[in-house]
């Protein structure tokens, strides 16, 4: 049992037990109201540690969440760094690449344009030497292409325009020997091989064996492929710019009549037909219907083939 009596502002607590002792207890007005106020600020006081506490651990992991966000970027911002250092030191690279490439490609084309200027020459040369005239028929109504300026490479573009011209002329005109062999008899007068009397050989004998084959000396169509007494098997090609080849005393004729030809296509072997005094092949080049030396044809192309003795 629990009595306050208040008496000269005092508390007087009487506690009592079971066995009948009691204990008397006297506490002041003003040492009770501290206690209470104590223990009403310590309340608070563990109250608003708590809070803070809460607060504190709150603000705490927030904190650890940024800082881990912001090491993630950091590392993100250091591996982009790391990738953009990579990708210019490569771009770099590709810039030399680049350069190194046009310098390459200026040097080719100055070389292909000083390569075919000197072509170019030669080729001239050789239409001087066989006596080809080329002639340019200047038409604007018959003419095109696309509008390239004057001074955008003409000297270059110019070469590839007559180089063009000149080897398309080139192509058709019978250039070279059409058998890799000896002459036996050259153009002009001669004694005839069977009646030993004065005659006009109109083209080239060369010496060879039956089989050799025997090549066109320029593009052009079959316009004849037969045998006459005469010639024996033979063949005659147009090339389609007033020159026209015979091939006489064939053994065998690989061609026929309208076929088409290149420069160096096997068109027969050579033999003994016709008038004929042994193995050999007749090389005859016509210009405008009239038989013509072929000997400064054969020589002016004679750059890959080897005689044989």
């Amino acid at each position: 049992m629990r009595k306050n009596i208040m008496q000269n502002k005092k508390h007087h607590i009487l506690i009592t037990g079971e066995s009948g002792q009691s204990r008397a207890y006297v506490i002041s007005h003003k040492t009770c109201r501290n206690v209470i106020t104590g223990s009403i600020i310590c309340a608070l006081l563990l109250s608003f540690g708590s809070a803070l506490s809460v607060s504190l651990f709150s603000s705490n992991n927030t904190l650890k969440k940024q800082v881990a966000v912001l090491r993630t970027e950091t590392i993100t911002n250091t591996e982009l760094a790391t990738q953009l250092a990579t990708t210019s030191s490569q771009l770099e690279e590709y810039r030399q690449q680049v350069f190194t490439l046009k310098q390459q490609q200026e040097n080719l084309l100055e070389k292909s344009v000083s390569r075919l200027d000197e072509r170019s020459k030669i080729i001239e040369s050789i239409m001087d030497t066989i006596g080809v005239e080329v002639i340019i028929e200047e038409d604007t109504k018959h003419s095109g292409g696309p509008f390239i300026s004057s001074d955008e490479g003409s000297y270059g573009k110019k070469l590839l325009l007559n180089t063009d011209k000149y080897l398309n002329i080139i192509e058709k005109t019978p250039l070279g020997r059409p058998l890799p062999t000896r002459i036996s008899s050259k153009f002009g007068r001669r004694k005839d091989p069977f009646n030993k009397k004065n005659a006009f050989h109109e083209g080239l004998d060369f010496k060879g064996n039956t089989g050799d084959k025997i090549r066109a000396t320029g593009a052009g169509t079959v316009k004849t492929s037969t045998y006459s007494k005469g010639w024996g098997n033979y063949i005659i090609i147009d090339h389609h710019n007033g020159y026209k080849t015979l091939f006489a005393h064939l053994s065998k004729r690989l061609v026929k009549k309208s076929e088409n030809v290149t420069r160096g296509k096997v068109i027969g072997h050579v033999g003994n037909t016709g008038r004929s005094t042994g193995s050999h092949l007749h090389y005859e080049i016509q210009l405008h219907g009239k038989p013509i030396d072929p000997m400064k044809y054969v020589k002016i192309a004679n750059l890959s083939m080897k005689i044989k003795n």
